[in-house]
């Protein structure tokens, strides 16, 4: 014969599974925001000072600022043109010139005084909701 068996929860179970749902909204509540930060990003502006990092490379490895112009110069290579540019694209930037100097380069490119602006790259995802008017009222019978 199969015997029933019960599962209890007392007041301390029934709280650590609270506990338990409030941090894993926290959590994905928390990424919700990280994904609508992601659409803002920072590009490039005259003024900016940039640390730039050669990866083993400390002799090419300098701190820019950037001109009027909108352009930097660098030991390796002509002034490249960044004012502009997001920081992912002017470091892609300058590895590519860098390659044509050494076979393989890592170059790390960091702003470290701001006077550019965030830039909208992607519009962010929203539902359109309809007004209220819009909405059909339910019928009681």
């Amino acid at each position: 014969m199969l015997a029933a068996r019960t599962c209890r929860f007392g007041f301390f179970g029934c709280m650590v599974l609270l506990l338990c749902a409030f941090l894993w909204c926290g959590v994905l509540g928390g990424q919700e925001i990280q994904k609508a930060k992601s659409h803002l990003v920072y590009h490039i502006g005259t003024g900016d000072v940039l640390q730039i990092s050669v990866y083993q490379h400390p002799e090419w490895s300098t701190t820019v600022v950037v001109g009027a112009n909108g352009e930097i110069s660098v030991p390796w290579h002509r002034d490249a043109r960044v004012a502009g540019l997001s920081v992912e694209a002017a470091s892609t930037l300058l590895r590519e010139q860098l390659q044509s100097v050494i076979d393989w380069s890592c170059v790390t490119l960091t702003v470290k005084q701001r006077k550019g602006s965030w830039v909208l790259e992607k519009e962010p995802f929203f539902v359109d909701v309809p007004s209220p008017d819009q909405i059909p009222a339910a019928r009681v019978s």
